[in-house]
């Protein structure tokens, strides 16, 4: 019997833990692979957003966070930082030496302001859906409101549904990359034609195009985190027409979600 046990107590697996931790290695593998592979960013147009906004604002570029730059019409050479007004309360627009630490800070953001600024981004989103917008599937447009992103049905959704096909989240997804950056106000609007629906989901128009609406909103600040106090969303139903419901092709332009890039003057007539 002793002999038994001291032959067994030599054959003692002192290892053992290696295999709980090569699971846990392995959980951590797929964990992150999953992520991965859910995300949907196009690196190529991520480069390509950086490279125009750079252009659009004189190479002034300030990302994420919660620090904010009002960007000002700076003329067309783009906008310096010497025409900004600094609102975040760390930084004095008047003391340079604010100024140098705003341009380093990575957490400070830009709200557009005025037609110059507005007009620049418009220009830079123009470049990153060239070809969305050759096919007719994303309008943008300017209005004293703001930059209004006009994002088709035939793109975003199938008919009656408010589930964002692929081919709008690719849109979408290049539409949230480059407003990661803006601090302006944003409002999604659902539109609808003037064709009555009743379906369970959905009694009326009024209820497809307020779905529509919140689902661009939650994909926004889930996806890429954007700040829910900079969203809102709001539904339409089919009384607020771009264009005649006598045709189809008019039917189709009111079949729409807008993104709106709020003008900073329009955007203090919401309630705060």
């Amino acid at each position: 019997m002793s002999r038994r046990r001291k032959k067994e107590e030599e054959h003692e697996n002192l290892e053992r833990w290696m295999v709980s931790y090569a699971d846990f290695v392995t959980l951590l593998f797929a964990f992150f692979t999953c992520l991965y592979a859910i995300s949907t960013v196009d690196a190529g147009k991520m480069e390509q957003m950086v490279a125009s906004m750079r252009e659009s604002f004189g190479g002034q570029i300030f990302e994420g966070g919660s620090r904010t730059l009002t960007l000002l019409d700076g003329g067309v050479g783009g906008t310096s930082i010497s025409s900004a007004v600094l609102i975040n309360p760390e930084f004095d627009a008047d003391d340079p030496a604010g100024l140098e630490a705003a341009k380093r800070d990575p957490s400070a953001k830009v709200i557009l302001s005025g037609d110059a600024a507005m007009g620049r981004f418009r220009r830079t989103l123009e470049g990153l859906l060239n070809e969305e917008i050759k096919n007719n599937m994303i309008r943008i447009q300017l209005s004293e409101r703001g930059i209004i992103i006009s994002l088709a049905e035939a793109r975003m959704f199938d008919s009656g549904s408010d589930v964002i096909k692929p081919g709008g989240i690719s849109s979408l997804d290049t539409i949230a990359t480059s407003l990661t950056s803006i601090g302006n106000h944003i409002r999604i609007e659902g539109h609808a034609d003037s064709v009555p629906i009743h379906t369970v989901r959905f009694p009326s128009n009024w209820d497809l195009s307020v779905a529509r609406a919140s689902t661009v909103l939650r994909r926004m600040e889930t996806i890429y985190g954007m700040s829910p106090k900079l969203l809102s969303a709001a539904g339409f139903g089919e009384h607020r027409p771009t264009a005649s419901n006598d045709t189809e092709e008019g039917r189709a332009l009111n079949r729409r979600v807008d993104i709106v890039i709020l003008n900073p003057s329009y955007a203090r007539l919401d309630p705060q």
